[in-house]
């Protein structure tokens, strides 16, 4: 065979020379390099996705959370519009001006913090910081929770942070689940739980089980987290006039408070002028009273707030008198420790009463406008008043900020007259350091809870906004700020129209609709069913019936009746002498028996009854 015979089975290529220049030999670094990013892994590389390997950013880093929650920060219209101001200038205390100056560091700080302790966010609450600094507040983030109608008077947080309940002038109470709430914001429960009596105070127990309302009626009511009535206690006999022989009070509850410690012990204030002690188990009667002393005019005065101090040694009540009285909390009650006479303006509604942790500061909030601070070492002069601070509601409350740096409260305005406000002010000597435009309407009530670091603001136009800050706060609004409402599933339907289910049993089938027309019919055949009621007879009577005209009602106001006017002795009397000349009936039955008539003499019959004892 030929060579060209062969050349046919090889490609033409095959012997020739290549034409490409050999390749210089790398030096050591460049093998280096090559071996560096050409170690084989271009291949596998390919089939990976284009984000495989990339470090994702922090959960709690400034960047990620800014996008998470970016639908809920305060856009720059908004803040334009009601922005915060400051009023004052910066706190005096030292702690207070440093942290002011230190704001931007002390927000870069606690993103750094919160990019360390990504693993601990999902921890549980306990984790968290007890005392939040106010140095950072945590207002760059809002969300709305619009559910009641009116006025939102009571709000309460329980210690978990993990539920809100709210209550209002609509008589509606609102459960909230930071956790099971989406965007939508919606709560997982609304009832009426007092009827229709407006909620004056929700408080939730120290385990956090249970929750106090506090409403209009007379009777206060224990339900628990989950929306289920426990107890309801007595209320007490209005027509007993010592209030302190009463089980229970007998006009309207204005607040109520649990005892920080025991958790089966509560306290009520009423308009009765009393405050009741409560044991939970005992709804029948209250443990003790305290009658509220007054020096009004009938020695009674609306109870118009109450609470125990912290560390429970100490009542606390404010008499619609302008007084507010301090009470040992384990008796005696008949006389308080201390009464402070013109704490507030007489005759307005002091509507809360705070005590600071150590028990040793009170600040009171009075219908007077004011605010002021109190020692309660020394409880003759306040250490400082505020003014100014509108209220047009009875249950406008003031409180502390988680480190005591601050005292908050909310102001009052009439309807589209402005925006209602969130006060800080310095714990020290009132001053306001800053003010928060919330809405254009007043802002009853304000919480910050000290494990979320989120304040909650409640407001008379229905609303109730919850602020915060990714980088310093922790759960609460962040669960669901973030959360999109579920998507429905494909195979998740429900059919309009009637499932028939012919085999069913009798105790679930449901009675079908039929007309009327075949009962009528039947109940017209029955005569007893369809007697028509008998009617007035008039003209003359018929049947066995006498029948009553016109001219019977006319002949009985011309011939009246006197038989009721005449004496019935003298008429007995007038047929005497017709008796006895001409006997009929009982004379004669006597003839043969007793002719003569036998009587007995006697007026009362006394020496009657004496001889036949003597026999």
């Amino acid at each position: 065979m030929d060579d060209s015979d062969f050349a046919k089975y090889f490609p033409a290529s095959f012997g020739k020379s290549s034409s490409k220049p050999k390749p210089k030999p790398k030096t050591e670094d460049q093998k280096a390099q090559s071996t560096g990013s050409n170690d084989g892994m271009d291949a596998l590389r390919a089939f990976m996705p284009m984000s495989f390997g990339k470090q994702k950013p922090a959960r709690g880093s400034p960047s990620s959370s800014s996008n998470r929650y970016e639908s809920t920060s305060k856009s720059s219209s908004v803040r334009n519009e009601k922005d915060d101001e400051i009023v004052a200038p910066e706190p005096k205390g030292p702690s207070l001006d440093d942290s002011a100056k230190s704001i931007s560091g002390a927000a870069s700080n606690a993103a750094k913090a919160r990019d360390d302790s990504d693993d601990d966010y999902d921890s549980d609450e306990d984790n968290a910081p007890e005392n939040p600094s106010s140095a950072v507040l945590p207002i760059s983030h809002e969300i709305l929770l619009n559910e009641h109608s009116k006025t939102i008077s009571a709000m309460a947080l329980d210690p978990a942070g993990a539920r809100l309940v709210t209550g209002g002038y609509d008589f509606n109470m609102c459960f909230w689940d930071f956790a099971g709430m989406d965007t939508r914001f919606r709560p997982f429960r609304s009832m009426e739980p007092c009827g229709a009596h407006q909620i004056h105070e929700l408080k939730y127990s120290i385990t956090g089980d249970k929750i106090l309302i506090i409403s209009g009626e007379a009777k206060a009511r224990i339900y628990d987290r989950n929306g289920l009535e426990v107890a309801e206690y007595q209320k007490g006999d209005p027509y007993i006039r010592d209030m302190r022989l009463t089980s229970g009070h007998v006009a309207s509850l204005t607040s109520g408070a649990w005892h920080p410690y025991t958790k089966d012990k509560f306290i009520t204030s009423s308009a009765d002028s009393t405050i009741r002690i409560w044991d939970v188990e005992n709804v029948r009667k209250q443990a003790e009273v305290i009658a509220y002393k007054t020096k009004e005019r009938g020695g009674r005065t609306s109870v118009t707030a109450v609470a125990y101090s912290s560390d429970g040694k100490m009542i606390a009540g404010a008499g619609g008198d302008g007084t507010v009285s301090l009470y040992p909390s384990g008796g005696p009650f008949l006389r308080s420790i201390h009464t402070i006479e013109n704490a507030h303006v007489r005759g307005t509604e002091t509507s809360c009463i705070t005590f600071s942790r150590d028990s040793q500061r009170m600040v009171t909030r009075g219908g007077d406008d004011t605010v002021k601070l109190w020692d309660t070492r020394n409880l003759k002069h306040p250490l400082s008043i505020a003014e100014e601070v509108d209220s047009m509601n009875a249950e406008a409350n003031v409180i502390f900020s988680p480190d005591e740096r601050l005292i908050l409260t909310g102001t009052s305005v009439k309807k589209n007259a402005g925006y209602g406000k969130i006060v800080m002010m310095n714990s020290s000597d009132l001053d306001i350091v800053r003010t928060i435009s919330v809405t254009q309407s007043s802002v009853v009530r304000v919480l910050w809870h000290d494990k979320l670091n989120q304040i909650i603001a409640g407001n008379a136009d229905g609303s109730a906004r919850v602020y915060y800050d990714p980088d310093v706060s922790s759960k609460g609004a962040l669960l669901c700020a973030s959360k999109a409402p579920k998507k429905r599933a494909v195979d998740d339907y429900e059919i309009d129209r009637p499932i028939i289910t012919p085999h069913a049993l009798p105790m679930f089938k449901e009675e079908k609709i039929r007309s009327n027309k075949r009962k009528q019919e039947k109940m017209r055949s029955d005569p007893v069913a369809s007697h028509r009621p008998e009617m007035p007879l008039t003209g003359p009577g018929k049947g066995g019936k006498v029948g009553v005209s016109l001219t019977q009602h006319v002949l009985t106001d011309v011939v009246k009746d006197r038989l009721r006017e005449e004496d019935p002795r003298a008429a007995l009397l007038k047929y005497a002498e017709v008796t006895e000349k001409d006997p009929q009936w009982i004379t004669p039955a006597y003839k043969q028996s007793q002719p003569n008539a036998v009587f007995d003499k006697h007026s009362d019959g006394s020496e009657h009854r004496e001889l036949k004892r003597k026999k």
